[in-house]
């Protein structure tokens, strides 16, 4: 279900996304606005990951550049619960990001964020949090990870397995060894 309304001369529609239509903004040169809101989304899936969103906000000013051409300038902060990439607790990831994009209106580019002249702020915010997405997050410089042939979390415990560091290429050697 949804429902439209207008925020501060812009048609928002609440529902699955958040759309705000734009098309006042591509006729009248040097027209301004800002929409400062929460995007309602729990969680963000992407490649072969899900992350748990806490929450993201969005501070955006919509600036007319010229006919059909909008600049969109602000900043997404947010809290994700992004796996430690060595023992695979979650972490709290705190993300904030600042963003400027200028968009054309010609008709020929397809951009995921814009429908017609419906501005989807969830997309496009999803869109700037996964580019800004970290390499690697730790739950901390002295993480020990978790044992490869147990599974056990080292920062948690020990484990009895054998952990010396032998490059697998060289296992056939270790095998050798044993027979002396």
């Amino acid at each position: 279900m949804q429902f439209p309304f207008r925020y501060n001369g812009i048609t928002c529609d609440w529902g699955d996304n958040m759309q705000y239509n734009i098309t006042d903004f591509l006729f009248n040169d040097g027209m301004k606005r800002n929409i400062s809101t929460d995007i309602n989304v729990k969680e963000l899936n992407f490649g072969n990951n899900n992350y748990q969103i806490d929450f993201i906000h969005i501070d955006v000013d919509i600036t007319n550049l010229g006919y059909k051409k909008i600049n969109l300038k602000g900043v997404i902060k947010g809290t994700l619960k992004i796996p430690c990439d060595r023992c695979m607790e979650e972490v709290d990831y705190n993300l904030e990001t600042n963003f400027s994009k200028d968009i054309e209106f010609d008709g020929d580019e397809k951009i995921e964020f814009i429908d017609g002249y419906n501005l989807d702020l969830e997309k496009f915010a999803l869109d700037e949090i996964i580019i800004h997405l970290p390499m690697k997050v730790l739950c901390s410089d002295t993480c020990k990870g978790i044992c490869n042939q147990c599974g056990t979390n080292l920062n948690k415990g020990t484990c009895n397995c054998d952990n010396s560091d032998i490059d697998p290429r060289l296992t056939v050697f270790k095998d050798l060894f044993k027979e002396f």
